[in-house]
């Protein structure tokens, strides 16, 4: 499924005033986004973080709505953990965007190790496992819940020089694809959203030569999260949604 990113997708997103949202790297490049927008509509937003140099500032205009909670998403009892304080503090999860990740490219196969092969794994597949068997529960138990993960075109055309990376976010597609037909008739939703190069300052740096005109900019991925998470997307579910751009 594809949808054109100049789609206007931000008039649809209703609803999401009172909704509990988990952003998983909320305070990252693309995080930051997703989290101002869900807060601008109305939600309450809960943000994982492990670096401690995480800019809290950033959502101090927003503390009544804001929760920031340190975990290790890679590790099943910080997970655990950060949801149960969650929904302590909120009374309830409505939204899960797993935001977070990273990237590891430039070796061919022969060449990786194996520390780069299992950090990828758990950074984008391990975390995204476990965050969504946590919130689950909860969602279960209300009947309804959106669940948003952001994979990359990699996962849908691997190339060479970045296979770790590659297969993570191909798991993460795979999870998505399995995780929503197992949720059929729960009123819980399970999609992926699978961008080419997002527009970010350290992709500028790292890139400089390229041409960034054809990169997404994040706040168009962060409307289309927005409208998976709105009432408006309860019949979508089970889709990697291509936001590829120009590129």
């Amino acid at each position: 499924m594809t949808i054109p990113a100049t789609l206007d997708i931000f008039l649809y997103c209703m609803g999401l005033s009172g909704k509990i949202a988990i952003v998983t790297g909320g305070s990252g490049a693309l995080g930051r986004f997703i989290s101002r927008q869900l807060l601008a509509e109305g939600a309450s937003v809960a943000i994982p973080y492990h670096s401690s140099q995480v800019n809290a500032r950033a959502f101090a205009e927003h503390t009544a709505r804001t929760l920031l909670v340190r975990a290790d998403l890679t590790r099943e009892e910080d997970v655990v953990a950060c949801v149960e304080k969650v929904v302590g503090h909120f009374g309830t999860v409505d939204l899960l965007v797993k935001a977070a990740g990273g990237y590891s490219g430039g070796r061919n196969v022969e060449a990786v190790g194996i520390s780069e092969w299992e950090n990828m794994l758990a950074t984008n597949l391990t975390s995204t496992f476990l965050m969504t068997r946590a919130v689950l529960p909860t969602m279960r138990k209300k009947k309804s819940g959106r669940i948003v993960s952001v994979a990359a075109m990699a996962a849908l055309t691997p190339g060479a020089a970045r296979a770790p990376y590659a297969v993570s976010k191909g798991g993460v597609v795979t999870l998505t694809e399995a995780l929503a037909e197992e949720l059929k008739g729960t009123g819980i939703t399970a999609n992926a959203i699978a961008p080419s190069i997002i527009l970010t300052e350290a992709n500028l740096k790292s890139m400089p030569a390229a041409d960034s005109t054809k990169w997404v900019r994040p706040e168009e991925i962060s409307r289309l999260v927005l409208y998976l998470c709105s009432d408006d997307a309860r019949s979508v579910s089970g889709n990697v949604i291509k936001i590829y751009g120009g590129v």
